[in-house]
């Protein structure tokens, strides 16, 4: 029938072979066309079985009813070809594949237990049976063609189990269903078995992989299946699983690694020698690539196998011996089929089971219980347990047990119990001797027992005297411990006897242990006795329970609970030791704190819990807390937090008095302070006092951090010089506490007050309850340093840690002695050590006042920072090939004693003495990072604080990668060769002719670029970018060449090099301005069909194959570079012809990048660089910028203000002083002075380091309107005023000043012009030629327009000089023709120069009454609307008049303004847009007609807009295109004409009267003498010119009030008598009142924009605000736009100055010139002062505080300041006899006292406070000269254009200008748009000067405004010099 064999295990049987691969097929079965394709594969009989051999087998099939069923299927089942997983393997990675589809039919998961059926079968409930009979009368081709895929075949529950079990193996009787279903999917996978992991394995059924994986080795474990590890690969990554196979089935699937190891011992065997050279290895294994064969040599698998070993061998080319590196085998006699079994061998060796009997010592006649009791006997006292027992005696354990247990009964044996290890063991001995010693053993243990107690009393602890905080946060619950009951009872050892010794023996040396403790003590007990076990807890709890019991111990447990987390506690105590003792309840406490410490370490290192989830809830808030802003805070300077707490501890414990009684808190006190801190509020701080703080008293009477430290306690037995740290760290003030841990001030809520306030700064934290203001960790951190630095140092010494987890819990020994070196000398570079050779001078010290200490650290800063260490070149070399090591944290030198602390107190330092002053070489005093909290990192600084509007580019495309610096150094031995006498390297020159040629073109050392040269090194950039796109193919010098070629051939332009083109290049895209252009033309590279075809992924391999030579591929890749380049610009070109206003965007980044591509690239966009502080440091930052700007302007006056400046800087930090620094640079105010040679010389000859920028100068002096032009018009003024009495002046040339007071004058009717001309020449009779009611001016200038209008064009011209006139002569053109003209214009003149869409309004008003329609398509047509239009008619002008002769009336109500109520209902859309195609109709009347023309004029205006501007220009047509015509003067014009009563034209009248000896030549006529202009003043008012002064005045007290503040104890209750007096109703008060408190809830101050929204009053409100801001209890501040802050928030707003004189400058003028005016030059003066002052935040003591209410005095220096009254200076002497307590102090202050000055600083006022009128006056002409050359400009757009200038100063200047009557503002409202909104509303608009919206305010210039400023200015010559 067939030819083949049977496959499979089952035998020789066709039958059985049918039944079999049924019944693989599980409860699923098997269709007829898979069964026909697995038989034919079994029975191998070629691809398909014949008919008559599948007639057979159908027949079969229906015959055996009993092994198989039929059944009918809902849907048909997939058929895919069979699969074989040999076929998967990939010879290139020598590793199968995985599929990328599935390769077989993975059925539905559906298990099914029914009954003893057991199977997989997802539609078992769903299938329809199919009987026999019907299937019988068809052939089995029949039968598969009808039934196809939808007809089964399912073997028999006994067949499926049948072919799933091993012949050597049984089939358990309950298999779980999963199981069975796991094993009926890999019986039908057969030879390619089943893999656990990967996308198509058992994981479509089984989504669990530990589920498949117990499966598997449970069905393993059954002998049921074989496994074998498997290794696929995907895409992506390898997949290592596990192949399940049947055993019959079992397949060996060779991994990789297998082949090479039975490769490489078929060669290895194969040689002689046995061993085979690992470099031959890659020839022997050809399909391993040299990478992979290095690899293969290190991995686990092959090392397992083989080893490497070193052979000497001759060299083939020398023949000399050296040494080769072989393979061999580990095992010389490893057989070929052991690699497998040892490759899969996990290393576990089978541990050998021990010999349990022994026949030897059996005897099978004697009874067992005999046998027992003699081998036991024969042990003697040793014993011997039941497991020995019953090996000797070769029987059961359990029948051994019960004869022991019979034979104790008895009295035969006694037993004993010894402990091994952890194990109990129980042993029995037999015999009188053995029981004897036993029985004296135990009574000796009894004995013990009996007399194991504690101690009478507990002892006490050495600490006890230390006192502890408690912490509320954490609760604590204690209460007996409940031991666990026994399971057996406890017997008696001597082990356990001596745990319990210990146990006691601990109890009393520490009364109170820990469970922990008490485990660790008895393991070391363990250990001692060479016992390597550890006590469990249990046998511990069996222990404890049965001592608790006993009387011997207590035991309790403590629970802590903080915040979510909870710790348990449990404690072993003496029986006399309560839960309510004194002792447990220290415990509990400081349990509490080792608890918080551990709960802040967990908090720092989230990484280290268990709690995923917690994890996830922590990160997130430690990256919020760590990073500020985004900028990371600098570490802490360990030098200066140890001179705080130095000087700290100093005053606590030697200068502050034990015994030192508080100060009683009344108001002498408070006004002491004041005098420091002017900013108190006395009487509001004493009620708050009063009522909150009474508790709070001082102990000195200065304001400083010293004031309410409370003394020490009297440690009585303890040395002078020792103190607990703990007592001092909760001594510790605020103030103190903010300067050491930078504690931000608006950080929280709970602390911005107490740090804003200048006494309760100075609080103690347990006074506020701030003790857990910082995190205990970072406390025990900064804390355990400091005090390891200060004992490093030789400053203080320790003792050992008290008690508690907390290293902090010691005493602490300050020394009174300490010495340095003045190293300043050392000499030579080194690191860290100073030079060893010399000697230094040695500087001791002994602290006895607090100027001592102050001197110390003056000194020892001044060397540190003066020594010469840290260069890193000389750094000692590292030993080895490891990195350096870090250094290690420093540790406390020793602890000392109480008693040899004051002996060690020599002076000595310890260390080696190497660093910097003698210290430690270890401490790196040197480095200036110890010394400062400003961070010297490179960082760039944000230029603008406004959010950038342009968003985010483009995707950058990726650049290439730039080579390591390391790879690019010259080798060690290269450089040797050079020798260090080489010459460096010459710079790269010109690479050939052109380029030379460009170096000769060049006239200037930098060349400049264009757009168009930019853009096309752009270009070549994006080409660049895509050629090189798959690897580096063209060098970047090649782009540059052909960049530079390109730029020469067609542009023109010859001066630029090969190199400048790279560079041009790089810094283009340093600056990613070839964004977005370069990545968006790529992308049209990339695109382009045209392109892609031809430079597509082959084209370098190409290049590559066609030119071998690489010079002939560059040079063929320069070719394609230029005609990409050049398809590229074609590209570009196209599309820039593309109309952009017809392609609209779709989103709003395509917006942004069509602006971004609108604007220069090279063009600086203007911007704010100011906005308002949302925190104290930002507001910090630009007052300091404030006063860098002020001293600045006034950086050349001739009084030097650096004191000022310095006292004013040291109370800045120093992070803030820098940052005002760097935005000054950065925003480019000031510029540095570049000097060449720099010397020690005074300040008078260098002058000053910093200037303002060029661009600052700039904005403020190139103006259109010069301050040279003020000033020529001021001079001009006053000439006019000196010659008021002749009342006239004559002007032959007036230039542009005199031409400008001209027009102003003649605006304001104050000037009357005449002309006078020349004689004989064109005599005009003005008065004949119009109405009398125009100006004789208007007259001429008509008379000259209209000739030279009507005149032809020039002929000739001649110049003549006059001999006999003294005026001035000019070439004047000549016109011979048309000398007569028609100088008069009437009424229908002016008609007939309107435009036709003006003619209309006759139109309308002949239409009046009738109903008219008018269509929008007709009115873009410009056709008429009206039915009766007069354009249509013969003569208009006839029309015109009958229709002004008809309405007559109504014309006369136009011109008396008397019509009735407009009321058009007519909506065109006046926006130019294109309208909608409808009509409306409507009937003209008398109330309408006059708006509807204007409307349809305004339409008709704005579809004429752009042919108007092609004719008369942008400029006036934009200027005329809202101006309506003026229909009153022209129908005045109509009702008056009279068409009887004109005159007849008579020419003579209008020609130039010449003589008869002029007319010959009239060329010569012509040549004249220039006219001349007479002015006719009006007489000054007198009055006028005082209220200008009084103005003026008023405006000067005005700048100052702005700027100066005073602190007064005014509040609302003292304001409201003052209001109701001025008639304030009661709702008025209560709305000033509602003002009030809302201003004062906000520290940094209210936005007035916001307090306008909230308190909609209009000129109400800003009432209310002059009334409170007049009272002192708000002030005007901010700094991007006007914000009021309350008086008791206005310290951060203002410095504090002070005013010498100019005997007392004179005398410390060599101090003044010594400190520098710059922050960063001041901060470090102030790192050094800083040791002398007590705190940074206040005042020196010597400045004495003087609040008044008249304005400051300037400086009397320049003479072009104003001088405001002067008043006699008080000055406070300073008490010199004056006796004070050594508790306070004062170090020695000047003998004169200066008065604070409290001001905001601003540009035109001084350091000095006094006003600086050169300044002011030039911004004042500045902001004038911009808003007269752009009418109508904003205040935001005034903004921008001087960005240097805080957006609050320009408001004060216009503020100013606006009192001065030459501007106004008017605030636009912004219209609120919805869907009833049309064009023609009107907008609102308002004047405003203080309150208003800066970009919806636009600015209206006067037409008197610059007389107005120059009469304020008054006589004052400035240079452009002067700042």
């Amino acid at each position: 029938m067939f030819k083949g064999t049977l496959t499979g295990g089952v035998g020789g049987s066709w039958i059985a072979a049918i039944f079999d691969e049924i019944a693989l097929e599980g409860l699923d079965g098997c269709t007829l066309p898979w069964l026909w394709t697995l038989l034919s594969i079994r029975l191998e009989c070629g691809p398909q079985l014949s008919e008559k051999l599948q007639q057979q087998i159908w027949t079969l099939l229906l015959r055996s009813i009993d092994k198989v069923s039929f059944y009918q299927l809902k849907e048909e089942r997939p058929l895919l070809p069979p699969y074989r997983r040999s076929d998967d393997m990939d010879t290139e990675i020598n590793n199968p594949l995985v599929p990328k589809t599935c390769p077989i039919v993975r059925l539905p998961y559906g298990p099914i237990k029914d009954g003893p059926i057991m199977g997989n079968c997802f539609d078992y409930r769903t299938r329809q049976r199919v009987d026999v009979k019907e299937l019988q009368g068809m052939t089995a081709s029949e039968a598969t063609q009808h039934w196809h895929q939808t007809l089964v075949v399912v073997a028999s529950q006994e067949l499926r189990s049948m072919a799933l079990q091993p012949s050597n193996a049984v089939m358990p009787k309950s298999l779980p269903i999963q199981q069975y279903v796991f094993l009926e999917n890999v019986g039908r996978s057969r030879y390619n078995g089943e893999t656990t992991g990967g996308p198509w394995s058992a994981m479509y059924h089984f989504k669990d992989s530990s589920f498949i994986f117990y499966m598997k080795n449970r069905l393993r474990t059954l002998r049921l299946v074989t496994s074998q590890p498997y290794v696929e690969r995907l895409p992506t990554r390898t997949i290592c699983s596990s192949l399940v196979m049947l055993p019959r089935f079992q397949k060996i699937y060779k991994t990789h690694m297998q082949r090479v190891l039975e490769k490489l011992y078929m060669v290895i065997k194969l040689r002689p020698e046995r061993h085979i050279p690992i470099a031959e290895i890659p020839d022997v294994l050809d399909e391993l690539t040299s990478g992979q064969t290095k690899k293969l040599l290190i991995s686990h698998g092959l090392r397992r196998v083989y080893e490497s070993t070193h052979v000497m061998q001759p060299s083939k080319q020398t023949g000399k011996m050296r040494k080769v590196t072989m393979l061999r085998l580990r095992n010389p006699d490893l057989k070929f089929d052991e690699i497998m079994q040892h490759d899969s061998n996990d290393g576990k060796e089978d541990k050998s089971t021990a010999e349990f009997l022994n026949q030897s010592r059996a005897y099978v006649d004697m009874p067992l219980e005999l046998e027992c009791l003699r081998a036991v006997a024969r042990s003697g006292t040793r014993g011997m347990s039941t497991i020995e027992v019953a090996q000797y005696v070769a029987a059961n354990i359990h029948a051994v047990r019960g004869s022991l247990k019979y034979l104790q009964g008895v009295e035969e044996i006694k037993s004993f119990t010894e402990s091994e290890g952890k194990t109990r063991i129980t042993r029995f001995v037999a015999g009188t001797e053995a029981a004897a010693d036993m029985a004296q053993k135990q009574e000796q243990i009894a004995a013990q027992s009996q007399m194991l107690q504690c101690q009478e009393e507990p002892t006490v602890p050495s600490h006890v005297d230390i006192v502890l905080n408690d912490l509320p946060e954490i609760t604590a619950n204690i209460r007996h411990f409940t031991f666990p009951p026994a399971v057996k009872s406890e017997k008696q050892s001597q082990r356990l006897l001596d745990r319990k010794i210990l146990i006691v023996r601990q109890v009393n040396e520490r009364t109170i242990v820990h469970f922990t403790d008490l485990i660790k003590v008895i393991n070391e007990m363990d250990y001692y006795v060479n016992s390597q076990e550890s006590i469990c807890r249990k046998t511990l709890f069996r222990m404890l329970h049965k001592m608790q019991t006993a009387g011997i111990i207590n035991a309790y447990e403590l629970t802590l609970k903080y915040e979510q987390r909870l710790r348990i506690y449990r404690l072993v105590t003496h029986p006399k030791i309560d839960m309510e003792h004194d002792l447990m309840r220290r415990e509990v406490l400081r349990l509490k704190s080792n608890f918080h410490l551990i709960s802040e370490e967990q908090l720092r290192r989230p990484s280290q819990l268990n709690n995923m989830k917690r994890n996830k809830d922590i990160l997130p808030l430690k990256k919020l807390t760590t990073s500020a802003k985004g900028i990371p805070k600098p570490s802490s300077p360990k030098l200066l937090l140890a001179c705080i707490l130095h000087e700290f501890f100093f005053y606590l414990v030697y200068e502050q008095q034990r015994d030192q009684k508080p100060l009683p808190m009344s108001a002498e006190l408070l006004q002491h302070w004041q005098n420091t801190e002017p900013s108190l509020q006395t009487r509001q701080y004493l009620e708050e006092w009063q009522t909150n703080e009474s508790h709070v008293l001082p102990y000195t009477d200065e304001i400083s951090w010293r004031t309410f430290l409370q003394p020490l306690p009297s440690y009585e037995d303890k040395p002078p010089g020792w103190f607990y740290f703990m007592d001092a760290l909760e001594r510790m003030p605020l103030s103190l506490m903010q300067r050491m841990f930078r504690v931000e001030r608006d950080g929280t809520e709970q602390l911005r007050p107490h740090l804003l306030h200048q006494v309760r700064q100075h609080y103690q934290l347990r006074q506020l309850n701030l003790q857990l203001l910082i995190p205990r960790l970072r406390q025990q951190q900064i804390y355990i340093g400091t005090l390891r630095l200060l004992n490093n140092m030789g400053l203080i010494q320790v003792s050992e840690r008290q008690q508690g987890r907390d290293p902090l819990q010691r005493w602490v020994y300050l020394n009174q002695r300490s010495c340095l070196l003045d190293t300043t000398t050392s000499s030579g570079h080194n690191y860290n050590r100073i030079s060893a050779g010399r000697k230094y001078e040695e500087l001791q010290f002994e602290f006895a006042t607090r100027e001592h200490v102050t001197d110390y650290w003056a000194k020892l800063q001044h060397v540190c920072i003066y020594t010469k260490l840290g260069f890193m070149k000389h750094r000692e070399p590292s030993k080895g090939k490891k990195a350096r090591v870090r250094l290690p944290q420093l540790t406390f030198v020793r602890k000392v004693d109480f008693d040899e602390a004051e002996a060690l107190d020599n002076g000595s330092v310890p260390g080696d003495r190497q660093g910097a002053a003698g210290l430690s070489s270890l401490l790196f005093a040197h480095q200036f990072r110890h010394w400062s909290w400003v961070k010297r990192t490179i960082a760039t600084t944000k230029r603008s604080i406004l959010p950038n509007a342009m968003g985010k580019t483009a995707n950058v495309m990726p650049v290439r990668k730039r080579m390591n610096r390391l790879r690019l150094k010259p080798v060690e031995k290269l450089r040797r060769a050079r020798g260090v006498n080489a010459c460096a390297r010459r710079k790269s020159g010109p690479r050939d002719d052109v380029d030379r040629d460009a170096l000769r073109n060049m006239r200037t050392l930098r060349v400049t670029w264009t757009t168009a040269e930019d853009r096309l090194l752009k270009m070549g950039r994006a080409v660049y970018l895509f050629i090189d796109a798959p690897l580096p193919a063209l060098a970047l010098c090649n782009v540059g060449t052909v960049c530079r070629d390109v730029i020469r051939q067609y542009l023109g332009i010859c001066n630029k090099t090969t190199q400048a083109c790279v560079r041009r290049l790089q810094f283009l895209i340093r600056q990613k301005r070839d964004q977005p252009d370069v990545p968006n033309w790529i992308y049209a590279i990339q695109t382009q069909p045209k392109i892609c075809a031809m430079y597509n992924e082959n084209f370098l391999a190409e290049i590559k194959r066609e030119y071998p030579v690489r010079s002939e591929q560059n040079e063929a890749l320069l070719v394609h570079f230029v005609l990409i380049l050049s398809m590229l610009h074609r590209m570009v070109s196209s599309a820039d012809t593309v109309r952009r206003q017809f392609t609209l965007p779709d989103y709003m980044e395509d917006y942004q990048r069509q602006f971004r591509e609108c604007g220069p690239l090279n063009a600086d966009a203007d911007q704010v660089l100011f906005a308002n502080p949302t925190t104290e440091t930002e507001l910090q930052v630009n007052i300091a910028l404030g006063v860098l700007h002020s001293i600045l302007c006034s950086a050349k006056d001739k009084t030097l203000f650096n004191l000022q400046a310095f006292e004013i800087y040291k109370n800045f930090s120093e992070d803030v002083l820098s940052a005002a620094f760097n935005k000054a640079r950065m925003d480019s105010l000031l510029v540095a002075m570049k000097r060449r040679n720099i010397h020690p010389v005074s300040r008078q000859v260098t002058g000053p380091s910093h200037l303002l920028s060029a661009k600052y100068k700039s904005r403020l002096f190139c103006q259109k309107l010069g301050h040279l032009l003020y000033d020529t018009y001021h001079r001009f003024e006053k000439q006019l005023q000196e010659q008021r009495a002749e009342n006239k002046l004559q002007l032959s040339s007036p230039n542009f000043a005199q031409l400008l007071l001209m027009g102003e004058w003649m605006a304001k009717d104050r000037l009357q012009l005449s002309l006078q001309l020349p004689a004989n020449i064109l005599t005009v009779d003005t008065w004949s030629m119009s109405q009398p009611g125009s100006s004789s001016t208007d007259r001429i200038l008509d008379h000259y327009s209209s000739i030279f209008d009507n005149a032809p064009q020039t002929e000739y011209s001649k110049r003549l000089e006059s001999e006999c006139s003294a005026r001035q002569a000019a070439r004047v053109r000549f016109h011979p023709a048309n000398l007569t003209y028609r100088l008069q214009c009437g009424v229908y003149n002016q008609l007939s120069k309107l435009p036709l869409r003006a003619m209309h309004f006759f139109c309308a008003l002949d239409s009046i009454g009738q109903s008219v329609n008018i269509s929008c398509a007709r009115l873009e047509q410009g056709e008429c609307p009206f039915a009766t239009c007069i354009m249509r008619s013969g003569n208009y002008l006839n029309a015109v008049e009958r229709i002004s002769y008809e309405h007559r009336p109504l014309l006369k109500q136009l011109i008396a303004d008397a019509l009735p109520p407009a009321s058009s209902q007519l909506q065109l859309p006046l926006d130019g847009s294109s309208s909608v195609a409808g009509s409306t109709t409507l009937t003209v009347s008398a109330t309408n007609w006059l708006s509807l023309v204007q409307q349809l004029e305004t339409y008709w205006r704005q579809q004429q807009h752009q042919q108007e501007c092609k004719d008369v220009g942008k400029a006036l047509a934009e200027r005329t295109l809202h101006k309506l015509t003026d229909w009153r003067s022209l129908c005045t014009g109509l009702l008056e004409f009279e068409a009887g009563k004109e005159e007849v034209e008579r020419t003579q009248d209008y020609e130039p009267s010449l003589n008869k000896e002029e007319r010959a030549r009239a060329q010569d006529v012509f040549v004249v003498h220039l006219p001349t202009i007479q002015l006719h003043m009006e007489q000054n008012d007198q009055q006028q010119q005082a209220k200008e002064a009084q103005l003026h005045k008023s405006l000067l007290e005005k700048v100052i009030n702005s700027s100066f503040w005073r602190y007064t104890e005014n509040s609302f209750e003292t304001l409201l008598p003052q209001l109701q007096a001025m008639d304030y109703d009661a709702n008025a008060i209560q709305h000033i009142k509602e003002i009030l408190e809302y201003i004062e809830q906000h520290p940094l101050g209210v936005v007035g924009l916001e307090l306008r929204r909230i308190f909609p009053f209009n000129k109400l409100l800003l009432e209310m605000l002059h009334q409170l801001e007049a009272h002192d209890l708000i002030k005007r501040v901010g700094i991007a736009s006007h914000m009021y802050v309350h008086k008791l928030h206005m310290r951060h707003w203002v410095v504090h100055t002070f005013h010498i004189t100019r005997l007392e400058r004179e005398r410390i003028q060599p101090q003044v010139a010594a400190v520098s005016a710059m922050p960063h030059v001041a901060f470090a003066k102030k790192r050094k002062a800083s040791a002398g002052e007590q705190d940074t935040e206040q005042p020196t003591s010597s400045k004495q505080a003087k609040l008044t209410l008249e304005p400051l005095p300037v400086s009397s220096e320049d003479s072009s300041d104003y001088e405001l009254p002067s008043r006699s200076s008080k000055r406070i002497r300073a008490n010199i006899n004056k006796q004070q307590s050594p508790s306070t102090t004062q170090p020695v202050t000047e003998d004169v006292a200066r008065e604070v000055i409290v001001m905001r600083p601003q540009p035109w006022i001084r350091a000095n406070a006094s006003l600086n009128r050169r300044v002011l006056d030039r911004w004042l002409g500045a902001l004038l000269s911009e808003c007269i050359s752009r009418t109508g400009c904003t205040v935001y757009s005034l903004f921008l254009r001087f960005p240097h200038l805080q957006p609050v100063d320009i408001m004060l200047l216009m503020e100013l200008l606006c009192h001065l009557d030459c501007i106004h503002l008017m605030e636009l409202e912004t219209p609120t748009v919805h869907i009833e909104s049309s064009y023609d509303d009107d907008l609102k608009e308002e004047q405003v000067s203080e309150l208003y919206d800066p970009s919806c305010t636009y600015v209206t210039a006067h037409c008197n405004a610059i007389g107005s400023l120059t009469r304020f200015i008054g006589t004052k010559k400035y240079s452009n010099e002067f700042i």
